[in-house]
């Protein structure tokens, strides 16, 4: 396939992207993104780690190592499609899945791991041209498209969000029944959240990316005339969580301060936010803190 051509993309398009490591130590970030507005392409993956925390990559966990090559597979994809629309991103991102799956198979061990214990990940991709801004979702990634009206858009799949927050809930009334942390509530209720993750790219479940590759079909494209669109923010779901700290009252005002440029300071509050509830008894959560990622388009 042929590259799209340059001159058929707007020049005037900006990218920052930001990141914090989550709580943890030793951590390593499982966010990853990636630009290259030379050719009209951008990706946010936040990597998850199987919940049995098998580990395969030698120097990195298995999704940051899974979100990294993902992203740079997608954009690679991406960058020899000749049009733009939802299926052709949808043919990069099983394209790109396949590579990436393929890779990941060949670390020894990989071809036994049951399930559960694979990598995964949720998706944003932004693609454009001189026509038209497409903002493809899979997984629990939020964007918000702010366009020159001044009104925004807020792009969102809560399937997972739900079935996590009923097991945060299980977490709270555990731990006030039993006397213990949060933390030990989590680690008695794990069954609970392998259930949950058992339930990617299942029916009746929720779509993900991950090494079957099952999901990537599933993915939604909206799509917006780029000379409406002013800026597009796209961000993992643990910088999504300075909402649910109080940091900013919704996500449309998070893309709109982001844009303004308040991009660290809502980072470095939502982490102020996050230490003074560390223990996680006023906003119910697995850990302190996520990786939280964002990734921001601005045209001029």
């Amino acid at each position: 396939m042929s590259s799209r051509h340059t001159s058929e993309l707007p020049t005037d398009v900006s990218v920052e992207t930001n990141t914090w490591t989550g709580s943890g130590k030793g951590r390593f970030n499982e966010d990853y993104a990636l630009a290259t507005p030379e050719h009209g392409c951008a990706v946010l993956v936040d990597g998850a780690t199987g919940l049995t925390k098998v580990n395969l990559v030698a120097g990195e966990s298995d999704a940051s190592w899974y979100a990294r090559h993902l992203s740079r597979s997608i954009l690679a994809h991406l960058d020899t499609s000749p049009g733009l629309d939802h299926a052709r991103v949808t043919e990069a991102l099983v394209a790109a899945g396949a590579e990436v799956a393929d890779a990941y198979r060949r670390f020894p061990g990989a071809r036994d791991l049951e399930r559960i214990d694979d990598p995964s990940g949720s998706v944003v991709v932004l693609s454009w041209d001189a026509a038209n801004m497409l903002v493809t979702l899979l997984g629990d990634c939020t964007a918000v498209v702010g366009l020159r009206d001044q009104t925004c858009h807020k792009l969102h799949d809560n399937t997972l969000t739900l079935l996590d927050d009923e097991n945060y809930e299980r977490m709270y009334a555990s731990a006030t029944e039993n006397g213990t942390t949060m933390a030990q509530a989590r680690r008695a209720l794990n069954p609970r959240f392998i259930e949950n993750r058992l339930k990617m790219n299942e029916p009746g479940g929720y779509w993900a990316a991950d090494i079957s590759c099952r999901g990537m079909m599933h993915a939604t494209t909206s799509v917006f005339p780029v000379e409406d669109v002013s800026w597009v923010f796209a961000c993992s779901d643990g910088y999504a969580a300075a909402v649910d700290m109080g940091v900013v009252p919704d996500a449309s005002e998070l893309g709109r301060q982001v844009a303004a440029g308040q991009g660290q300071k809502i980072g470095e509050l939502l982490r102020v936010a996050e230490r003074e509830d560390a223990g996680c008894w006023r906003v119910h959560r697995s850990k302190t803190s996520d990786d939280a990622t964002y990734l921001l388009l601005s045209l001029a």
